[in-house]
C-alpha cells in the first residue's frame, strides 16, 4: 500500500460514512446523499481492488465499472477480460469480503493435486465459507442415500456436485455451478491487514479460475 501511496484513511472515512448512512433513514429520505456516499464507497472498493492487483501482479485486463447495491452494501463485479471469469469485493456491516465461483467448472477432472491443494490452502483463510447454491435433484438424492449424508469435506461436496451434474440423464437439469467460495473480513481488524488478507485470497483464487480456463483455451486453439 505504501508503494501505491494509498491513502487509507480515506478509505477508511469512506466506509465509516456510507454505513452510517446505510443505517439510517437516509437511504430513503434523502436518496441523493446517500448515492453520493454510495459512490464514494464503490470507488474506495475499486481502490483496494487496484491492491490486490498491485500484489498479484497478473498478466490480464479487467472491468470493474459495475457493482451490485445490496440490502447490506455494495458488492464490485471484477471480471478478469482474458478468462471472463467474475469475482466479487463487497462491504457489509460486519466488515470486507471477496466471493468467487469456480468457471468453467466442467474441467475439475482434468486439475491435478496442486489444484485442490491451493483450494484447501484457501479454506485455510479466517473468515472462509463454502456454500452450495444448487443442489442435485431430489430423486437422484433419494437413490444415492448414503452420498449425501457426509458434509463436513468441501472437496467432497464440489466432487459431489460435479459427478452427479455430470452423470445427470433428464435434459432440463444442466451442469451448474459447485458453489461460492467466500473470504469475509471483520472491521475489529485494520483495514490494511484485511486488504493484505483478501489480496493473498484473490491471487489463489484467479490460479485456480485460471487453470480451469487454461484447458477450455487449449480446446479452443486446437479445434480452431
Amino acid at each position: 500500500m505504501k508503494k501505491r501511496k494509498t491513502d487509507v484513511d480515506l478509505l477508511i472515512k469512506s466506509f465509516n460514512t456510507y454505513l452510517v448512512s446505510l443505517n439510517s433513514e437516509e437511504r430513503l429520505l434523502e436518496p441523493e446523499i446517500y448515492h453520493g456516499k454510495l459512490m464514494n464507497c464503490v470507488d474506495s472498493l475499486s481502490e483496494t481492488f487496484e491492491e490486490f492487483l498491485s500484489f498479484g501482479k497478473f498478466k490480464d485486463e479487467w472491468d470493474y465499472n459495475y457493482f451490485n447495491d445490496f440490502l447490506n452494501g455494495p458488492e464490485l463485479i471484477i471480471k478478469s477480460l482474458k478468462t471472463n471469469c467474475t469475482y466479487g469485493l463487497g462491504i457489509n456491516n460486519e466488515g470486507l469480503f471477496l466471493s468467487m465461483h469456480l468457471s468453467n467448472s466442467e474441467n475439475l477432472r482434468y486439475m491435478d493435486d496442486l489444484f485442490w491443494k491451493n483450494l484447501l490452502h484457501l479454506s485455510d483463510f479466517d473468515g472462509f465459507i463454502y456454500e452450495e447454491y444448487e443442489f442435485t435433484r431430489d430423486e437422484r438424492r433419494k437413490e444415492f442415500p448414503e452420498l449425501f449424508k457426509t458434509n463436513k469435506s468441501m472437496i467432497f461436496r464440489i466432487l459431489r456436485k460435479y459427478i452427479f451434474d455430470h452423470t445427470e440423464s433428464h435434459s432440463q437439469y444442466l451442469p451448474g455451478s459447485v458453489g461460492e467460495f467466500k473470504i469475509s473480513t471483520k472491521f475489529s481488524d485494520s483495514i490494511p491487514s484485511s486488504i493484505q488478507k483478501l489480496s493473498g485470497a484473490f491471487k489463489i483464487m484467479y490460479k485456480l479460475n485460471y487453470s480451469l480456463w487454461k484447458i477450455k483455451d487449449l480446446k479452443d486453439k486446437k479445434n480452431s
